[in-house]
């Protein structure tokens, strides 16, 4: 468990169970969960009233998901999530998924709703140096200060998924990002669920904002993503998630996030 913290330039101090005292912020790693702590982010829908939220991913990908919408974030990319927004947070032990806590007088930039930030590695980097290593007071202010700044710079898209809600399609988006590689049509699901082409591509689109064709590519990049940050050959995931050629799958990933597969390999 971390913290990461710095004083306050406005002269006050604050009661507040998950930012001590004067500082901005507070930051944990998710799949640390303590009981003492029953603010930090679950595995359930919740939401903090007192503190805004920036999600990114210490090593490799991690995902939240955020007012029904599920996040993926990517190396350098993470997510703002405003005091107040409902969200989902992977706390498994194998997640990366990393969450800072920031007093909402603290934060730099305009709050105008959840958007995707840069979590840089310049940043990363300095928030892992003020958690695990202790500095003097001056410093840790004028370093968590930076990193605000840092974070609230706007970030190429990052990986939004629509998660459906209709009862119908729940099967659908299910399979599919359980298998991403399956390549059943419109007409084949319409035979399984015992309905028409026409029907469900008029609930993907009146769900998820997206045609069925688009909602399945996001949702092919989004278990992409992850495999690329663990290094596996760009012909062995484009084969995974559907694609019959690395070609067509590097195309797609340049269309849907304005990156090549390779912008998704661990920073080193």
């Amino acid at each position: 468990m971390t913290v990461v913290d710095a004083p306050s330039d406005l002269g006050e101090t604050r009661s507040d169970s998950l930012i001590p005292g004067d500082y901005l912020l507070t930051m944990r790693e998710l799949r640390y969960p303590s009981p003492l702590e029953p603010e930090i982010c679950s595995d359930r829908f919740h939401r903090h009233t007192g503190h805004h939220v920036v999600f990114w991913a210490m090593r490799g990908t991690a995902h939240v998901d955020v007012d029904g919408h599920r996040h993926h974030l990517p190396p350098g990319t993470g997510v703002f999530v405003p005091a107040g927004v409902g969200h989902v947070a992977d706390t498994s032990a194998s997640t990366t998924l990393t969450a800072v806590y920031v007093r909402p007088s603290a934060w730099v930039a305009p709050v105008d709703g959840v958007r995707d930030v840069a979590v840089n590695t310049a940043t990363r980097e300095m928030l892992v140096l003020l958690a695990y290593q202790g500095l003097k007071r001056d410093q840790r202010f004028r370093a968590q200060r930076l990193c605000l700044e840092f974070m609230a710079e706007p970030s190429l898209p990052g990986l939004e998924l629509p998660l459906p809600d209709n009862r119908l399609i729940q099967p659908v988006a299910q399979h599919i990002l359980d298998c991403p590689g399956d390549s059943r049509s419109l007409e084949d699901w319409a035979w399984i669920l015992n309905t028409s082409g026409r029907t469900i591509a008029r609930a993907f689109r009146a769900d998820t904002g997206m045609s069925f064709s688009e909602w399945r590519t996001v949702a092919r990049m989004s278990a992409a993503v992850p495999l690329l940050a663990d290094e596996v050959p760009v012909g062995t995931v484009s084969r995974k998630v559907g694609y019959t050629s690395a070609s067509a799958f590097s195309t797609a990933m340049r269309r849907v996030t304005g990156r090549g597969p390779r912008d998704f390999r661990p920073v080193r």
